[in-house]
Parts: C-alpha cells; sequence; structure tokens
C-alpha cells in the first residue's frame, strides 16, 4: 500500500471516528435535558460526558476545515500547512475544551436547579458509571 494511500485511510478514519462519535454524544446529551424539561420519571444528569459537545467541537471543525486538503494530495496535515497554522488549530481545539469546560460547569448548575426545582432525587441504586462518565441518575419524588 502506498504511503499516500495510509495517510488517506487514515485520514477517513478519524473522520469516520470522531464525528459521528461526537454526533452521538451530543445528542445523547440533548435527549437527557430534554428528559428533564418534559419532567420524565427518570432523569439522568451525565457531568463529565456534558464537557463534550462544545468542548470536542473545536477538534471537530478543524477536522473538517484542515482534512480534506490532506486527503485530496494523500500528505499529512502538518506537511501541507504551515506551522503557523497549526498553532491555529491547536489554539482552536485547546479555547473550545477550555469554553466546553465552562459549559459543562454552568450546564450543571442549571440542570441541578431544574432538578430541584421539579422535585427529583438523586437515585444511587440507578446511577451508572460508563466508559464516557459518572450517569447520576434521579427520580422524581411525586
Amino acid at each position: 500500500m502506498s504511503p499516500k494511500s495510509k495517510v488517506r485511510l487514515a485520514g477517513l478514519f478519524l473522520i469516520l471516528l470522531f464525528i459521528p462519535s461526537w454526533a452521538w454524544i451530543s445528542f445523547q446529551v440533548f435527549q437527557d435535558y430534554l428528559a428533564l424539561l418534559n419532567q420524565e420519571p427518570i432523569v439522568r444528569v451525565s457531568v463529565i460526558t456534558l464537557w463534550l459537545p462544545i468542548g470536542f467541537l473545536g477538534v471537530v471543525l478543524c477536522l473538517l476545515v484542515i482534512s480534506p486538503k490532506s486527503l485530496f494530495y494523500g500528505r499529512k496535515v502538518n506537511e501541507i500547512y504551515s506551522s503557523k497554522t497549526m498553532r491555529l488549530v491547536k489554539k482552536i481545539s485547546i479555547y473550545f475544551a477550555l469554553a466546553g469546560v465552562a459549559f459543562a460547569a454552568g450546564w450543571t448548575y442549571h440542570s441541578i436547579d431544574l432538578l430541584e426545582r421539579y422535585g427529583y432525587v438523586y437515585s444511587q441504586n440507578l446511577t451508572k458509571i460508563t466508559p464516557t462518565g459518572i450517569h447520576l441518575v434521579y427520580v422524581r419524588a411525586n
């Protein structure tokens, strides 16, 4: 297999791994929030997972912007773009990651406020620990 083909396959693999993973996790976080707004009997709050929708968005956007040229030429991204561009990509990713942390903190406090307002209580038996984080489960106390 030629080096260009290896780079193209690696780039496609990254795109096909990162973008659907980010979209799926973001969708799950949104569904958890909708469950809270709809006051369903059981609500899940995933504190660590809340970082991903915003925190990983920078990586996804940078991947979408810089990878097509790399895939077309079959060369690594750092071989195509200048070091200045690569520093900008890293800065964008870091800023989004920091914004994701702030988003997760704010979203958690907002969710906890809604949980208290709607009369939910924490259920230790239903809480799950998974690779994506601790999923706190709250049950409606009516």
